[in-house]
């Protein structure tokens, strides 16, 4: 499992979709900083931290969907997944070292934006309270589970253009459709959704809404993952 990692990892960092992404996650936050300190005279950049972190990780952004489609699909795309099986790793291992590997390379490009703006920006501290921590726990949890959900998308539907069509469209599609359900039964269902839970407990930043987030996100980790290794015994590799 460690050289199948390796080996996915390599993958990552010998790509120029890698850095393509990267360049791009560093330039849009901090656009948004000189826009808003253009708009706002004064506005004290030691404040926006948590902001800036909050922006990265919402529903991953789209540069992040694509970079984890395109990877989680790289293999398939090579023709190279049936050398890996051949090797001995099995099905399975392949999505898990997906799984690790693109929360590796998402939290690469995460830190690597959140220093950077940190060194140009900030130069009264990073706007810390009491409950920035939990803030950005959550986020962390966050990107976790929303890397496995696009991560297990992605590599059941292998190609490229499906799984960056289903990752961008289905977060949006189905808060939609349980929006209805809701209004019909009289609901509220919506905000229980993958990509609405920080907005439902993290409002108010407790650690009472922090772990009952967390609990929530976990949830969703292990089913998805469930999910993903059930529909993957049925899938035929080619």
């Amino acid at each position: 499992m460690k050289r199948l990692i390796k080996l996915q990892l390599r993958n990552v960092y010998h790509n120029k979709l890698f850095y393509v992404c990267l360049g791009l996650t560093l330039i849009l936050p901090m656009l948004t900083v000189f826009i808003n300190k253009l708009n706002v005279p004064g506005m004290q950049t030691d404040k926006v931290f948590p902001e800036i972190i909050d922006f990265l990780s919402d529903e991953l952004s789209i540069i992040s969907i694509v970079f984890v489609a395109l990877f989680c699909c790289f293999d398939f795309n090579e023709k190279t997944t049936k050398n890996i099986i051949a090797r001995g790793y099995t099905k399975t291992k392949l999505l898990f070292s997906k799984y690790i590997v693109s929360i590796i390379a998402l939290f690469s490009i995460y830190i690597t934006t959140s220093l950077l703006i940190f060194i140009l920006f900030f130069n009264k501290g990073i706007g810390f309270d009491e409950n920035t921590i939990l803030l950005l726990l959550n986020n962390i949890i966050k990107i976790i589970a929303l890397t496995i959900f696009f991560a297990t998308l992605s590599f059941l539907l292998e190609k490229n253009g499906s799984a960056i069509i289903a990752c961008i469209f289905i977060p949006n599609i189905v808060p939609l459709l349980l929006g209805a359900i809701d209004s019909y039964l009289k609901l509220n269902t919506t905000n229980f959704w993958i990509t609405n839970l920080s907005n439902t407990f993290i409002k108010n930043p407790t650690l009472s809404n922090f772990g009952l987030s967390s609990l929530y996100y976990l949830i969703y980790i292990v089913v998805i993952i469930f999910i993903g290794i059930e529909l993957l015994k049925k899938k035929e590799i080619k």
